[in-house]
């Protein structure tokens, strides 16, 4: 179930109460909303949830190998990218491995080949943040990304945020990173985290158990070798 940051924050502070003992002490509201943020992001990492992947719909620019517009403001990094299609194939774009020569193995043409990070240096990075190979490919392709909620240009979320995220696994996780920077209660923060990763745990194994349609126009199991010419 989704919650705001001010209801997360307050269950948070529930659980605290709770568990903290004889040194439990008061948090300030803007601590607690930047601990509940803080356990957001981590477990905005820790799994591709359904609810915050989006499709992006690129066009290839066949000069630089970035798409012409950048559409990539709200994937926060890099390693939020799922993968890439081109449109109309079930066929992923592979990944260029960080130690290979992309200039030794991918020819040039307007196929792409492969694609990989734009250098963070690059001014383009924050809407662009792909590069794709050979530079002077073209066509059209379809991207999955995990989308941060927050929208640019806002800096910072507010108490009415809404976290897509289940609401006692956050509460949990809020109660974690307050208490694991408490000394007096170092004990307590243990047993908070066991919860949370236990709550994790019952979460993601309700999702594990989706049907998946192994059809013509869905997911299948690969039963055969194709060669692509590039």
């Amino acid at each position: 179930m989704s919650a705001t940051i001010r209801t997360i924050v307050d269950a948070a502070l529930t659980i605290v109460g709770e568990v903290a003992g004889p040194g439990v002490q008061m948090y300030a509201d803007d601590r607690m909303k930047a601990d509940c943020i803080r356990a957001f992001n981590m477990m905005f990492k820790k799994y591709n949830w359904d609810q915050y992947l989006g499709w992006f719909a690129i066009t290839l620019d066949g000069v630089t190998g970035r798409p012409l517009v950048g559409p990539f403001e709200q994937v926060k990094d890099f390693e939020d990218f799922i993968a890439a299609y081109p449109v109309g194939s079930g066929a992923a774009i592979p990944f260029v491995p960080k130690k290979s020569n992309p200039g030794a193995w991918i020819p040039s043409g307007t196929n792409v080949c492969a694609w990989g990070s734009l250098n963070a240096s690059n001014p383009a990075y924050p809407k662009w943040k792909l590069q794709f190979y050979p530079l002077t490919a073209v066509g059209s392709i379809n991207v999955l990304a995990k989308v941060y909620p927050l929208v640019p240009p806002a800096v910072a979320f507010d108490w009415a945020q809404v976290f897509y995220i289940d609401e006692d696994l956050l509460a949990y996780a809020t109660a974690y990173m307050t208490l694991s920077g408490d000394d007096l209660n170092a004990g307590s923060a243990d047993v908070v985290r066991n919860l949370m990763e236990m709550r994790y745990k019952d979460v993601i194994g309700a999702l594990a158990k989706h049907p998946i349609s192994i059809t013509a126009g869905g997911p299948v199991i690969p039963n055969r070798w194709t060669e692509y010419a590039y």
